[in-house]
């Protein structure tokens, strides 16, 4: 059996030495100061050009590392059916409570494990323990070779590891691709994950159901809907771009660290709601990409396309839902029931996409509520 073996974070001096360079001999548009005509993302020329220099004279990775490395990290190997070994990066905090609940956190893109950062001590302090894996060719998880790693291996790799932990019944949190994964897990697995708990639902996993009159939606529904709406049509490039061309676009990203600071602003801004993202944390998020290597991640929009799925299963498994208002992809309760066995519904009225980072009160606390009220 594989072992499990603590796990920092040492990025090399001589990396940093190079990203320093690069920094350094960083070129900016000149000729779009006073441009009208692009994007309305705030990802502007006199934006990129504040964190840059913040980047460059303020900005100490270090310390960012030592606070990561605060948290309780650890890798080990798992087993894929038809891809054989694969390291998995992981993080694993304990509660001192007796009746402890294990939790699985799932993170997505452009997210890493460090989203467990600000609920993990809420969730140990209520009497959880939880594990936020690295997703297999996020951070420091290994990236399978092979053609074919979708979801549904993700999810097989997750339940692996919470077996290698020694966790018989446990619980899922997810967003963003983690919401798609925890609900694989709970579909593979339904005598060992006792619940599902996620805050991103889209079309393609849950969509419109055909009803015969017009259901009498609520304002924040129907917000909601606009929103699904908006992002398909105007804010979905990006997926088509890593979905098809992800070792392309990888190049640009993995050379240039102020190409992935753009790329991840633009994320950032447009799907949090009117989070205060400061230039530390917008470079710590792409420095979590950049340094172990920003291309493998985008495998995931390849290996997943939505324009191959057809018939969506019923998840019997007790699903519970936190829905937040600048979430660009949420859809009205009536809908998800149509596909899952949704036994909790709570909306709020701030937080978006990055709901653990931006609201972990309120994320932390429905799960709280949600996981105490079926784990029996």
């Amino acid at each position: 059996m594989a072992t499990v073996r603590p796990f920092r974070i040492n990025v090399p001096d001589s990396e940093l030495d190079v990203l320093h360079q690069k920094l350094e001999l960083a070129r900016l548009p000149t000729n779009l100061d006073n441009e009208q005509w692009a994007e309305k993302n705030g990802v502007t020329v006199e934006k990129v050009r504040h964190v840059l220099n913040f980047w460059r004279n303020s900005y100490s990775w270090r310390e960012e590392e030592a606070r990561l490395n605060r948290l309780p990290q650890f890798i080990t190997d798992v087993h894929v059916s038809g891809f054989g070994e694969l390291g998995m990066h992981f993080v694993h905090s304990t509660s001192a409570a007796a009746d402890a609940v294990p939790l699985l956190f799932i993170h997505g893109w452009p997210g890493s494990f460090a989203e467990v950062t600000k609920i993990l001590p809420i969730l140990n302090e209520a009497g959880f323990h939880v594990v936020a894996p690295s997703l297999p060719g996020y951070g420091y998880s290994q990236c399978p070779d092979k053609p074919g790693f979708t979801n549904e291996q993700d999810a097989e790799a997750v339940h692996q590891l919470m077996t290698r932990l020694g966790y018989t019944q446990y619980v899922v949190q997810g967003g963003d691709w983690g919401s798609g994964i925890a609900r694989n897990v709970g579909k593979q697995n339904p005598q060992q994950v006792k619940a599902v708990h996620i805050n991103h639902i889209n079309v393609i996993t849950m969509p419109e159901p055909k009803f015969d009159k017009e259901p009498n939606y609520t304002d924040f529904e129907k917000r909601s809907i606009e929103q699904q709406k908006h992002f398909t049509t105007d804010e979905s490039a990006y997926y088509l771009v890593q979905g098809s061309k992800p070792r392309t676009l990888g190049f640009a990203m993995h050379d240039s660290p102020v190409g992935m600071l753009a790329w991840m602003m633009d994320k950032l801004f447009t799907w949090s709601d009117n989070y205060p993202w400061s230039p530390s944390e917008i470079i710590t998020w792409t420095l979590l990409h950049y340094f172990p290597g920003p291309t493998t991640p985008f495998h995931m929009y390849k290996e997943n396309n939505a324009l191959k799925r057809d018939n969506i299963p019923y998840e019997s498994t007790p699903t519970g839902v936190s829905a937040f208002p600048g979430e660009m992809e949420m859809v009205p309760r009536i809908w998800a029931e149509k596909t899952a066995n949704v036994v909790f519904w709570q909306e709020h009225d701030k937080g978006g996409h990055f709901a653990a980072w931006e609201n972990p009160d309120a994320l932390a606390g429905d799960m709280v509520k949600f996981f105490r009220s079926v784990w029996k």
